[in-house]
């Protein structure tokens, strides 16, 4: 029951996580009347710029498919995109934003309206950025796209947007880290990626080794675990021992989970930053991406790093079952609950990815923090726990020492204790003397 709830909970997690990275889920159903193209526009200086939004994905969904007429879904699309980049996109919203505003305090009047103004523009320019991305998709011969492209407005938006993030921290570092290795398009973009997810991980590396440390840990005490898990079964003092037992080797159960809560505002973090640069990614390139391959595949294959990916992704979700198969576990049970787990979280993420289409930057960065993590988790874990355990009766046995070791080394092994501590004994060959040797014999008295 523990494990499945536990389940349930991350599930819930990644779930909630995708959708603060999407933003929005795609496909979300807007109103469920009927629309046409002409009453959608009589809304858009009347009704807030959400429900404007939300008729126009409507007529698209009507309009798209078989047997209607898919240049009135084409059309949508594009008027979508007109209106996003408009300044007519959130006029009703800031109207009611100044009824919101008191009127005792009028010097907080134009700082508020300029900072809403401000925020509706940024988010209706990646609307319109984005209902753009599906026009070319999705009907890139029909007289909308035609008309979009005699225009400009993909460039125009994508100007816009860029000259406002640049003015963002998170932009210029990665905008430092591409321009000091020469804007390279087959290495600069990329290698940037790599820097950062080096970076990230240096910052996380105390915590993450605490992590390492308290499974270490845990993975020695699970006979002693499961042995007062026998013994004081269906007791109220079954906790108090357990929690005991831990104070006792030093380990605090939720250490594990720090570290990842640390990790999510990084990953956020990195994702806005990813996006905030991703019109200059779509210059970049790495190994097949970008490559005359990727232009024959490109359902498949991106032809840049701002595109969604397959390969890559598959790429990652192999490196992310390998991450979590690399923590040796306890007993046949847990090994069986995680091999479970390592099966159902990557099918989630890829199932995320597919779903949310995220560019290969991004897939690239969570690929290389994946590999750092399959390198630590071999070193700091699975390399050592190869050969340690701990008996039924709570003794840690060490790994056999060799031949020569043992003839020579006279420091004391180690030897388990009641409870399973570590203690110590001398060599089985000491006498008397203390040294390993025969006493000498007494001089006779003259």
């Amino acid at each position: 029951m523990k494990f499945i709830s536990r389940t349930l909970a991350l599930l819930a997690l990644v779930v909630l996580l995708g959708g603060v990275l999407s933003g929005c889920v795609p496909g979300s159903q807007g109103p469920s009347g009927h629309y046409t193209l002409d009453q959608v526009k009589a809304m858009e200086t009347t009704a807030p710029a959400h429900k404007v939004l939300d008729a126009y994905a409507a007529v698209k969904r009507e309009y798209s498919e078989s047997g209607k007429d898919q240049s009135v879904a084409a059309q949508a699309l594009l008027r979508e995109a007109e209106f996003a980049a408009s300044d007519n996109y959130g006029k009703v919203d800031e109207q009611q934003l100044r009824e919101r505003i008191d009127v005792k305090d009028p010097n907080r009047v134009p700082d508020a309206v300029r900072e809403q103004r401000e925020q509706m523009r940024s988010e209706g320019d990646y609307r319109a950025h984005d209902a753009l991305k599906q026009l070319f998709k999705e009907y890139p011969n029909s007289q909308a796209a035609a008309i979009a492209r005699q225009e400009n407005l993909k460039q125009i938006l994508e100007d816009r947007i860029d000259q406002r993030n640049s003015t963002g921290i998170s932009y210029k570092i990665v905008d430092v880290l591409v321009a000091a290795t020469g804007r390279l398009p087959a290495f600069s973009y990329w290698f940037a990626l790599v820097i950062i997810a080096v970076l990230v991980k240096l910052i996380t590396l105390p915590l993450t080794l605490r992590m390492y440390r308290s499974q270490r840990e845990m993975q020695r005490i699970q006979p002693v675990l499961k042995e007062i898990q026998e013994k004081y079964k269906g007791k109220p003092e079954l906790n108090e021992k357990v929690m005991a037992t831990y104070k006792e080797h030093g380990i605090n159960p939720f250490a594990s989970c720090l570290p990842m809560v640390i990790q999510l505002p990084f990953m956020i973090w990195v994702y806005n930053m990813i996006r905030q640069y991703e019109f200059h990614f779509s210059h970049g390139k790495f190994l097949w991406i970008g490559s005359a391959l990727s232009f024959k595949f490109p359902d498949y294959l991106a032809t840049n790093l701002a595109q969604f990916d397959l390969v890559l992704l598959l790429i990652y979700a192999a490196s992310n079952y390998l991450t979590m198969k690399l923590t040796p576990p306890a007993d046949p049970q847990q090994a069986q609950q995680q091999k479970s787990m390592s099966i159902m979280m990557t099918g989630m993420m890829i199932w995320m990815f597919l779903l949310y289409r995220w560019s290969a930057a991004f897939m690239l960065y969570w690929l290389v923090l994946n590999l750092m993590s399959a390198w630590q988790q071999y070193v700091y874990i699975y390399k050592r726990n190869t050969g340690l355990a701990v008996s039924a009766n709570g003794t840690i046995t060490l790994p056999a020492e060799p031949k020569e070791a043992k003839e020579t080394s006279e420091k004391p092994r180690a030897t388990g204790g009641a409870s399973g501590t570590l203690t110590t004994a001398r060599p089985a060959t000491s006498t008397a003397g203390g040294d390993g040797m025969r006493p000498r014999p007494r001089r006779k008295k003259r």
